[in-house]
């Protein structure tokens, strides 16, 4: 297109350069024509006698001419060309009527290759028609030739005519070509010179560009240096604190247990119901306070993001009542009145009772806040597809530009006892209710108290589906949800499994015939099959009989306090605080019952503690105490427990010492050791086997790609981290 475009200003273009090669051309033949003529005419006056005169005259207009052409070249150039091509024509014409012969009509043809050379098209086949028409007159009337001998002339007069003319027609065309071109290299080289300069100013930004890329990875890695070291150290002041608060738990949660459950063991002292009454209030808040930190454990070990719940059917209505009983004493404290006003009955839901439990202290503890004299209503009601909860006070109340952020984040209602709080009471609420599938509102006129509520759906309401296992599982009915096998053989693998994944109801059994009842009793969506145990052999063969044809079998590795206790060399785990329950399920699992029992603490409360749990449960129990490992292990040898139970961390000898003194000693390796941590997390390690889905009638390939999915999803989150 340049080309083209180039080409169709070529006239103009071509004009201007045909100028100058017009005026280097007639330079040439000015004297050139003067010297051919001054040699013509010498000869003449040689050879020919009589027509002197004759060529004289040629020589003198010749000589004319040429003078005049190039005086005219530079300022009419088009002038001196006309005269130049008019003057060589007039000399021919006298030369043709002085020598009267066919030969000199032919001098007509140079002068007319000359007007082409120097003239247009135009001007060509004009000296064109005037040749031949000069050359039939000449002839005719001066030499008396014949028709038949002008014919040749006329003939080559034409033909030159039309050669010269196609010849400047090319010379033209490919001239104007040329010019074309020349301009577009023109053209592409500024261009081009354009382009390098603007390609070094762009390589001069990338190289800036390059020095601030290394400065921001430098950065970059600093930052991530900086983010692992915090979330290191993060992860170290939780478990740290945590550990710090779960020994003082463990006494309050431990004594307060026993004083209310089990008066009798204090040798027949009472205490008043309304100590008691107080006790018991004490035992409920210290559990709360236990969960809130297990919360917290969880919480730092979470990768996915995602808080998980622990979702059992229960009774709202229970929480409820329980909720207030802990907050009544403030209430009391202040003077005011606590009310609870729920309905008969209250269907079963599918909670999280310490989330829930924690919504309801919070929302209580704010309406005591806020309430200086008056009253404070919990009400829960049935309303369509929902139930309903209110937390309603006679308060000060809440202005109208506060509500809007009322469930921000650090968002203080009162100004005046910001101090009160952090602000995260209300958000966090709401968060654990839409958790549920509900919603939170709040409602306040100034100076007239202050409401606020939440929403559950009920199940019928469809609104609490499960969430997929492995993005396969199958969905489960409005009023109960699928069942699923576990077979391990520690049952507290059932917290983990209820906690992290939603909508499915988990049974724990061990193989065998408890197992073959489970499956064949009821419909069982998947049956979960521990593929690894402290010894490392799996318990999938014995597992894998007799199972129903469309029912799938996962086997992987799942957690298991059990299974830590073994591997870091004991019988069992128990983490801290230890309840006594807890204390009695591990005992239940020894192959007997112990009668002299070992413990190991550097915390004689806790001593103290273990030992009423034990002589509360066991009639007769005799209980050894050591505040070392290396107590312990004298004790251990000495006195031969049938039970030891184990603190890890201690002075002097820790617990792992101990343990590994124990096992060099074959005498004692056969005596079985509980332990007791408040650091589970911190010692564990990864689960080791692998994850397979197995099913007797096999699987779709929609089913097999979503498997596949799935797993991708959580090894590409395990790069993810890593990266």
């Amino acid at each position: 297109m340049a080309v083209q475009a180039s080409v169709a200003a070529g006239p103009q273009i071509t004009s201007e350069v045909l100028d100058d090669l017009t005026r280097d051309s007639l330079r040439v033949l000015l004297p050139i024509t003067a010297i051919v003529t001054w040699v013509w005419v010498s000869a003449a006056l040689l050879t020919i006698d009589g027509r002197e005169p004759h060529a004289l005259a040629v020589l003198s207009l010749i000589l004319a001419v040429v003078l005049l052409s190039y005086l005219l070249q530079e300022p009419h150039l088009a002038l001196a060309v006309g005269l130049y091509t008019a003057g060589l024509t007039a000399c021919v014409t006298l030369i043709a009527v002085a020598f009267p012969t066919v030969a000199t009509l032919y001098l007509y043809i140079p002068v007319l290759l000359i007007t082409a050379m120097l003239a247009g098209p135009a001007a060509t086949w004009g000296m064109a028609a005037l040749s031949v028409a000069l050359t039939v007159t000449v002839g005719r009337l001066v030499q008396g030739t014949s028709w038949g001998a002008l014919a040749s002339p006329v003939i080559f007069v034409l033909l030159t005519a039309l050669t010269s003319w196609l010849s400047s027609r090319r010379l033209i065309t490919a001239l104007s070509w040329a010019l074309a071109m020349t301009q577009e290299s023109q053209k592409n080289a500024e261009e081009a010179r354009q382009r390098r300069a603007e390609v070094r100013s762009i390589l001069k930004s990338l190289e800036e560009a390059y020095v601030r890329l290394e400065r921001a990875n430098q950065a970059l890695i600093f930052a991530r240096e900086a983010a692992e070291k915090a979330y290191r150290f993060k992860a170290e002041f939780v478990a740290n604190v945590s550990h710090e608060l779960r020994t003082p738990l463990n006494l309050i949660v431990g004594f307060s247990e026993m004083m209310a459950m089990s008066p009798e063991s204090y040798k027949g002292a009472t205490l008043p119901s309304a100590y008691r009454g107080d006790v018991m209030a004490i035992y409920r808040s210290a559990r709360h306070l236990s969960d809130l930190i297990n919360d917290v454990l969880d919480l730092s070990q979470i990768e996915a993001g995602r808080l998980p719940l622990d979702r059992e059917p229960a009774d709202l209505g229970e929480i409820i009542r329980e909720a207030a009983e802990i907050v009544r004493s403030l209430a009391q404290a202040k003077g005011l009145r606590l009310d609870v006003d729920l309905p008969e009955a209250i269907p079963l839901l599918r909670l999280d009772r310490t989330r829930m439990r924690q919504v309801l202290l919070n929302l209580l503890t704010n309406a005591t806040r806020f309430t200086d004299k008056g009253w404070i209503r919990v009400r829960a009601w049935m309303e369509g597809q929902e139930i309903r909860v209110s937390v309603v006070d006679s308060g000060r109340g809440i202005a109208q530009d506060r509500i809007t952020r009322a469930f921000e984040a650090f968002s203080q209602l009162d100004e005046e006892r910001a101090r009160e709080g952090s602000g995260l009471g209300l958000a966090v609420s709401r968060r654990f209710v839409e958790l549920h599938g509900g919603g939170m509102w709040i409602e306040s006129i100034l100076g007239h108290g202050t409401t606020v509520g939440f929403s559950l759906p009920l199940p019928e309401s469809g609104r609490d589906a499960p969430l997929p296992l492995l993005q396969t599982a199958p969905v489960a009915s409005a009023h109960e949800s699928p069942q699923v096998l576990v077979l391990h053989d520690d049952p507290r693998v059932l917290r983990t499994l209820r906690r992290y994944i939603e909508g499915y109801r988990f049974a724990c059994a061990d193989p065998g015939q408890q197992a073959a009842a489970i499956v064949h009793a009821g419909p069982v969506a998947a049956v979960i099959v521990n593929a690894g145990t402290a010894d490392g052999e799996s318990i999938l063969p014995s597992a894998a009989l007799s199972l129903p044809a469309d029912v799938p079998l996962i086997s992987c590795p799942l957690p298991s306090l059990r299974m830590l206790g073994k591997r870091l060399g004991g019988a069992d785990y128990l983490a801290k605080p230890v309840t006594r329950d807890d204390l009695m399920e591990a005992l239940g699992r020894l192959p007997s019952m112990p009668r002299k029992v070992l413990v190991v603490d550097d915390e004689l409360n806790v001593i103290r503690l273990l030992t009423r749990m034990l002589e509360a449960a066991v009639s007769g129990v005799e209980v050894l105490e050591a505040a070392n490992g290396r107590e312990g292990l004298d004790a251990l040898i000495a006195q031969r427990p049938d039970v030891v139970l184990l603190d890890l961390l201690m002075p002097e000898m820790d617990g792992h010492a101990f343990l590994a003194e124990r096992a060099r000693n074959p005498e004692l390796a056969s005596t079985p050791v509980i332990i007791m941590s408040a650091h589970a997390e911190q010692q564990a390690v990864p689960l080791e086997g692998e994850i397979s889905l197995r099913r007797a009638n096999g699987f779709t390939p929609t089913e097999a790609m979503q498997a596949v999915q799935a797993l991708l999803g959580v090894a590409s989150t395990r790069l993810a981290l890593q990266t």
